[in-house]
């Protein structure tokens, strides 16, 4: 097809982006801005997450966080913790409730359901 004289490209991202897209929108709703710093690599299913956040509360949000999604075979979090600063973790959108328990609430019952046995977490402390 063409438009203006142009050739039409059709775009069909490959799997791995789109679940890249999905887990950066998926940080981004909850609210704190040190997790949109995270550089997110998604190879066949493995999300090796890189940067650093203020808390190891943040570095466990975004592990539990993109555990929820069912394409996730690995996450290798590679996230640093550096000292907070104050107010590092103020959240952008302070009316949701995103604390840990409720998304590892979700994960559990995730985990209950639908979620494969193979997955597999690794995380280094630094």
């Amino acid at each position: 097809m063409k438009l203006q004289n142009k050739a039409r490209i059709d775009f069909n991202p490959s799997p791995d982006r789109q679940l890249r897209s999905r887990i950066r929108r998926a940080l981004h709703a909850q609210g704190y801005a040190v997790l949109n710093a995270i550089r997110i690599e998604v190879h066949q299913g493995e999300v090796y997450l890189e940067g650093t956040v203020t808390s190891y509360f943040m570095k466990q949000m975004a592990q539990v966080l993109i555990l929820t999604f069912d394409e996730v075979r690995k996450v290798h979090n590679l996230l640093r913790v550096d000292a907070p600063e104050p107010q590092s973790e103020v959240k952008l959108f302070p009316d949701q409730d995103h604390s840990l328990e409720n998304i590892s609430r979700k994960v559990s019952q995730t985990d209950q359901c639908e979620r494969p046995e193979n997955v597999d977490v690794s995380s280094e402390i630094i």
